[in-house]
């Protein structure tokens, strides 16, 4: 790479760096990460969930859950999108970004239906789209 490709290639972080865009793609990453854990940890649990209400099968679930790579993972995304969380609030104010992490609130039951075929019935879907209004009445009023 020559001397001009490199400063040029850093020219183009930097103004992405300072774009607009990149702190609505990390708030995004942000709800993915939360719903991928949050999917995934549910998963894994009713897979390692016990029969058993006894003390031993508490244990051998929380073993189970601990020692499953899947949960680890969603650990590690969790931790990701808190990683990703601050970076946004750097570049973005607060009070703008907070009302978007509302949309876990939308995803997850849309994704806990779409897994596991949990219900979403006619009240529970209402209350969602008051969600996404407050939340596109909060973002348009930027």
């Amino acid at each position: 790479m020559t001397g001009v490709a490199r400063l040029m290639d850093k020219l183009n972080a930097k103004v992405f760096m300072e774009n607009e865009m990149l702190p609505h793609l990390l708030l995004f990453a942000v709800l993915v990460l939360s719903v991928y854990s949050q999917v995934m940890m549910k998963s894994r649990a009713l897979l390692h969930s016990s029969v058993s209400d006894s003390s031993v099968g508490y244990l051998q679930y929380l073993v189970g859950m601990a020692t499953d790579w899947r949960v680890l993972s969603a650990a590690v995304a969790t931790f990701l999108a808190g990683v990703c969380w601050l970076l946004a609030i750097q570049r973005l104010d607060l009070g703008y970004a907070y009302p978007f992490m509302a949309l876990t609130f939308v995803l997850i039951p849309v994704a806990a239906n779409l897994s596991f075929g949990e219900p979403l019935p006619v009240a529970k879907l209402l209350g969602l789209s008051l969600v996404s209004i407050g939340i596109t009445v909060s973002a348009l009023a930027r």
